[in-house]
């Protein structure tokens, strides 16, 4: 006889780990360069606990033997019931259990599939993906190549859309502080570094350490922003401190000016950051399907108990006759 806690065991084991995933933040692939900013991130959350977490594995579970034994070990129990369901001819029960052991058979095939396209982005930044260009905009999320546009689309966080080749789905991962200068005689150029090309403005990425910079060559100033928040501003060549304070939290949209000595005004604008996670269609399709049959199944078995329910309590003992 199929046992419950065949069920149940894989069931809360697979539910912690997904708790986990959400709450500390699966790695990127090694190869995206999110990954750096991740890393000192979560070195910084976890202190030394980072290290022996990652040797066991819990910074990219989805991808551990465990992981993928659970998963395997829940399906044989699913079969199991859906075969004794259906030597019982309790069809709805075999239906859903026979939905719920696809689901996971085609979650297993995405292995086999290309991955997805993983990207963090910022309002007015893009980014390279397959000979396309996925840019955000004021207005939504475009797909261009070779300058021609492909498409363009709005998004949601966390609910499903179409560009192109590709469909995706979307969170919002942090924020990131935009800077703006202004001296006596009008608006400053910035640089990332004193030999990158000048702009009007700038979004203040931290590197792996958790710094951002931007040089104002004007008025001779390096800016530094310590999780985006602690900001310095250094004299070019002499490194003396000519400013320095702890900016408040900004909500997304919210700007903050700052008057500096010599006539210099600095704005500081917060700007969202979305994580993209992009699907060739055919991928796309693939994992639509595997949470299709997943709920439909679900929906199966909770009806099938239902029924099975209202039909004990009326052949209980003491329930009205018809």
């Amino acid at each position: 006889m199929a046992s419950r806690w065949g069920i149940a065991l894989p069931s809360l084991l697979l539910a912690l780990g997904l708790l986990w995933m959400i709450g500390a933040s699966q790695a990127p692939p090694s190869g995206d360069p999110a990954y750096w900013i991740w890393a000192a991130r979560a070195r910084l959350r976890f202190g030394p606990l980072f290290d022996p977490l990652d040797r066991l594995g819990l910074w990219s579970l989805a991808e551990t033997p465990g992981w993928r034994l659970l998963w395997a070990g829940l399906a044989w129990s699913f079969l199991a019931h859906a075969i004794e369901a259906g030597r019982a001819r309790q069809r709805m029960r075999a239906l859903g259990f026979a939905l719920l052991v696809s689901a996971i058979g085609a979650g297993g095939l995405g292995r086999y599939l290309p991955p997805p396209h993983s990207l963090l982005l910022a309002p007015g930044e893009g980014q390279s993906v397959d000979g396309f260009r996925l840019a955000l905009e004021e207005n939504g999320l475009s797909l261009w190549r070779q300058g021609d546009l492909i498409g363009r689309t709005g998004f949601h966080p966390y609910l499903p859309f179409f560009l192109g080749p590709y469909g995706g789905i979307v969170r919002r991962s942090h924020s990131v502080l935009e800077v703006e200068a202004r001296g006596p005689s009008g608006p400053l150029t910035l640089r990332a570094a004193l030999d990158a090309p000048p702009v009007s403005r700038m979004l203040l990425h931290p590197s792996p350490e958790g710094e951002a910079f931007a040089a104002i060559p004007e008025a001779r100033w390096i800016l530094r922003i310590q999780e985006e928040r602690w900001l310095t501003i250094f004299e070019e060549g002499t490194g003396a401190v000519i400013w320095q304070e702890e900016l408040p939290r900004l909500a997304d949209g919210q700007a903050l000016e700052r008057t500096l000595p010599g006539g210099y005004t600095l704005r500081f604008t917060a700007r969202p950051v979305y994580r993209f996670i992009l699907f060739l269609l055919p991928v796309f399709l693939q994992r639509a399907l595997m949470g299709g049959m997943a709920i439909l199944g679900l929906g199966i078995i909770g009806a099938a108990q239902l029924r099975a329910a209202a039909a004990r309590r009326s052949c209980a003992p003491g329930s009205p006759t018809p």
